[in-house]
């Protein structure tokens, strides 16, 4: 499964994008969790709804998910198939297009910047990978 993290407005450069790059790297060095390529893109474009394709919105009032929740969503959608696993993080105003169909998930009921989030769930994506393939990260 190749996972996309798609981010509406500017992707400042900092630390924030140093840490994402150090779990995307990695993420990707565990072949065997079934996550082919993750990547964080600028400017989502709105994806056709097939059914090789998830999306999930990131949203403070979306649905609380566990980091076992995640590894079930990961592990469930690989089981399945589905070839695309897209995030959508908007701007602090919200995502400019309607998302409205697709599923929304929250990180925290704490409100979060931007580009600490994009470190959050690439860190969660990294877990979910160690525990996909029995890595140690995930007990230390």
């Amino acid at each position: 499964m190749k996972i996309s993290i798609l981010c509406e407005g500017r992707l400042n450069k900092g630390i924030e994008n140093e840490l994402c790059d150090i779990y995307i790297k990695r993420t990707l060095s565990l072949k065997q969790s079934g996550i082919l390529n993750l990547e964080i893109k600028n400017k989502p474009n709105k994806t056709n709804n097939n059914k090789n394709i998830k999306n999930l919105i990131l949203d403070e009032n979306g649905k609380h998910m566990s980091t076992m929740d995640l590894v079930d969503t990961i592990k469930t959608l690989n089981n399945n198939r589905i070839e695309f696993l897209n995030f959508f993080i908007g701007k602090p105003e919200g995502l400019s297009e309607d998302y409205s169909e697709y599923e929304k998930i929250s990180l925290s009921k704490m409100t979060l910047p931007h580009s600490l989030a994009r470190v959050i769930l690439c860190e969660q994506i990294y877990r979910c990978a160690t525990i996909l393939t029995n890595h140690p990260y995930h007990k230390s």
